[in-house]
């Protein structure tokens, strides 16, 4: 199995994260009139975009902004995360990633993979089902480190 590298965002990746959120912000704004804070009421205005249908589900690049903007309000909530970079053959990702441990999530995809795939989601309920899960295998220290 190929490595896997990961390693602190440099400039560029910041700059990339910070992008997409700006972008998620203006298509938020765009069709809703609201603001993107980086809160857990974020969630709510992603979900109301995804549900008035103003995104595509090919806008890939635009789904995935929406995607880091959720990752945004998931670190704000929780303090133990951050973000970092994990590359392998298929390129460079961020990741959420709880302290200096392999327990990664990648929140850029999470939505335009369900978007994509056409299933209906509730962004609170991921959201929230997310903190859960990563919660019970902290506890269960079920991550290499």
């Amino acid at each position: 199995m190929p490595e896997q590298k990961i390693e602190p965002p440099n400039e560029k990746d910041i700059e990339n994260i910070a992008m997409g959120v700006v972008h998620a912000g203006q298509v938020i704004e765009q069709a809703l009139n609201e603001d993107l804070d980086g809160s857990r009421n974020d969630l709510s205005l992603i979900q109301r975009v995804l549900d008035q249908g103003v995104v595509e589900p090919e806008a890939t690049y635009t789904l995935q902004a929406l995607g880091l903007a959720f990752g945004r309000a998931f670190l704000n909530e929780f303090p133990d995360y951050d973000w970092w970079m994990v590359e392998d053959e298929y390129g460079r990702d961020p990741a959420i990633r709880y302290k200096e441990t392999s327990l990664l999530v990648f929140p850029m995809t999470m939505i335009s993979k369900r978007i994509e795939d056409g299933e209906p989601f509730d962004v609170n309920e991921l959201f929230d089902g997310l903190a859960k899960q990563l919660a019970e295998l902290i506890q269960e220290g079920v991550y290499g480190d």
